[in-house]
């Protein structure tokens, strides 16, 4: 049974779930920006970078490499009349890219020709450039390096074909959350607690499990304990104990199925329907939980390959060095660099890749 002095899920005063992201200090980030690339020694000079166009934080991205003396830039967007927000996309890079004085660099446009890949140097993974599809990766120069600019583990499976980027002799660059000039799996952890903040959960009083496969585990139940909450962890759902939880946090890696699945949601909501699932990663059956009377947050489902809450809501240090060290891993793999546990970056094969997926 739930303790009667602990508020049932029922009862917890969420918040709205619609977020607003504060708007870009132009000033501040491009400092940070300017920061981060001195830190890094990031250097991108003679070099033809490829980058998503965005919106918030993420559109610094452009003018990051420029900043780094990149030859040029292309963001890329899918500018169309059905897709408003695309459109935003465009001119938030251009905008801050002018702001940055670095927009004679920049180039944003909505599709690259075939016969102009081979002038690409570094592509970065993201929602515009991807999936780093084999008859992308065919097009690429052999020299040509992709940068993940994420730990493997975030990545859907499809998102970058592994085993064509080995065959055509392409590095694959990911970034190592853990760099002392990255450091985002403890931002990860404050980002959950916000969530949860947000489904309007009391912490100090939570019976809580995490069910979580992915390097932010420790992190996670640190945080958690640190603002008050009893926390078991669990690497699986099937591994879950028969407990009435009043929080189970789902902290999974990408996967085509939900991990937390009919079989999982049926044994929590026989023990109790009072819990509440909140989705920071990974997927949940959502038609399942309804079916179970269980309630799920935030109560949109994110996006593909998403955490509930975007990295944007901590502000713009967290992106910034996310960004940046993403790019730093990638030139450190066109360069030749040794990449290794205490770099800002590592390759990832196939084999690797496959490892991933395997543990997912």
């Amino acid at each position: 049974m739930v303790p009667s002095f602990m508020p049932t899920s029922r009862h917890f005063s969420a918040r709205s779930f619609a977020r607003d992201v504060p708007e870009i200090d132009r000033a501040e980030v491009l400092a940070l920006v300017r920061k981060q690339i001195a830190l890094l020694d990031l250097d991108l000079s003679g070099l033809t970078v490829v980058v998503g166009a965005a919106t918030g934080y993420q559109a610094v991205t452009a003018a990051a490499a420029a900043l780094a003396k990149a030859s040029r830039v292309v963001a890329l967007t899918r500018i169309s009349s059905r897709h408003p927000s695309l459109a935003a996309a465009a001119t938030a890079t251009l905008a801050f890219a002018n702001f940055a004085n670095v927009s004679e660099c920049v180039e944003v446009t909505d599709r690259i020709d075939s016969r102009k890949w081979q002038d690409v140097d570094l592509v970065t993974n993201s929602l515009q450039v991807g999936p780093i599809s084999r008859s992308l990766v065919e097009l690429l120069p052999s020299h040509a390096v992709v940068s993940l600019m994420a730990g493997p583990w975030e990545l859907r499976p499809g998102t970058v074909d592994f085993d064509a980027c080995d065959e055509a002799g392409i590095k694959v660059a990911a970034l190592n959350l853990n760099h002392p000039a990255v450091d985002l799996l403890p931002e990860f952890a404050r980002l959950c607690c916000t969530l949860l903040d947000d489904a309007g959960v009391d912490l100090r009083a939570a019976k809580l499990a995490i069910v979580c496969d992915t390097p932010c585990a420790s992190s996670l139940e640190y945080a958690l304990r640190e603002r008050g909450a009893g926390v078991s962890v669990f690497s699986h759902p099937v591994l879950l104990t028969d407990d009435a939880w009043d929080v189970i946090v789902v902290a999974m890696r990408p996967s085509d199925k939900p991990p937390m699945d009919i079989n999982s949601l049926g044994r929590i909501g026989r023990n109790s329907n009072q819990t509440l699932l909140v989705q920071f990663s990974g997927g949940i059956d959502r038609s399942a939980a309804s079916y179970f009377g269980l309630t799920v947050w935030p109560p949109k489902r994110p996006g593909r390959d998403q955490l509930g809450l975007p990295l944007d809501v901590l502000g713009a240090a967290p992106t910034v060095r996310r960004l940046t060290g993403g790019l730093k891993a990638a030139e450190a793999a066109y360069r030749g660099a040794e990449l290794g546990e205490d770099s800002v970056g590592f390759l990832v094969k196939a084999r690797s890749a496959t490892i991933e997926r395997q543990r997912t």
